[in-house]
């Protein structure tokens, strides 16, 4: 039953990173895809129906951090408090300045995602042992990968064309971020990790490739599954921690009912949103 739990949030994670890094990435990018108020307000368009959606899988892996993971969730807390605060104002300012945007929003909205993907790299440099400005510094580079290989998917005409060459441009920032956080990575085994950086080294040739050859949601595909790989090097550093500090067998098996409950409606509600998006396209 542990590993259960723990491939559960694993999986909510990978998936909060996969999905909700592109609208951060979006965020980004906004001012750079969108030259005057008439495009910015196309790009976000764009993103906007998938938004709610997105956030719902930090909702659900908060929810299981909290119930199965107590000791985890209190350990994090306590160690990376200031983090955490900075994360969560970040993420507040963005939300607002998406639902409320107008020209005058556009300050926070940058600002609130860059604050938010800097500060889960410095987050994931700090627990994979790595320096923490690289994390900080890469993350974000990463990120807008995504929301540009996004936007190139969802987009057509002058903006597309524009997200493609944005896209293009950030592909080799990523290689040299996961190429130096593998080989600095502290708290993961070698092996494993190396691993997991020869597959984003792949993927990332495959966002090349697949841009070059205008198949978009492939590329997208791609960029997603860059963005959530992180998220297993988080778990290979900590896989016997996270078992050591679960709730106790009992309250597994109650938390175990409310998952089998909650868990297909996250995937019910995240296909509801892209199914209807994509009948509105």
């Amino acid at each position: 039953m542990e590993g259960v739990w723990v491939f559960l949030l694993a999986f909510l994670t990978c998936g909060y990173f996969a999905l909700a890094g592109f609208d951060y990435g979006v965020g980004v990018v906004l001012r750079l895809v969108g030259r005057d108020e008439r495009s910015r307000r196309e790009v976000l368009r764009a993103v906007t129906p998938f938004f709610l959606g997105n956030e719902v899988w930090l909702v659900a892996a908060v929810g299981v951090l909290f119930g199965a993971f107590p000791r985890l969730e209190g350990e994090l807390l306590s160690s990376q408090h200031t983090v955490f605060v900075v994360l969560l104002a970040g993420l507040v300012c963005f939300t607002v300045a998406v639902q409320l945007r107008s020209p005058g929003w556009d300050f926070l909205l940058v600002g609130g995602a860059l604050v938010v993907v800097v500060g889960w790299g410095v987050l994931l440099g700090r627990v994979l042992g790595g320096p923490v400005w690289l994390w900080g510094a890469g993350m974000p580079v990463l990120f807008s990968l995504h929301g540009a290989v996004f936007l190139a998917w969802r987009l057509s005409g002058g903006l597309r064309e524009r997200a493609v060459r944005i896209a293009g441009l950030l592909v080799l920032p990523s290689l040299v971020f996961v190429v130096a956080a593998v080989v600095t990575a502290g708290s993961v085994p070698v092996p494993a990790f190396g691993v997991t950086g020869v597959v984003a080294v792949g993927l990332l040739g495959g966002v090349w490739a697949t841009l070059r050859s205008r198949r978009h949601l492939v590329a997208f595909c791609c960029s997603a599954a860059v963005c959530a790989l992180p998220v297993l090097g988080v778990f290979g550093a900590r896989s016997v921690v996270t078992v050591s500090v679960m709730a106790d067998v009992p309250t597994l098996r109650v938390l175990t009912w409310a998952a089998v409950v909650v868990v297909p409606l996250v995937l019910v509600f995240q296909w509801a949103t892209w199914r209807m998006s994509r009948a509105a396209r």
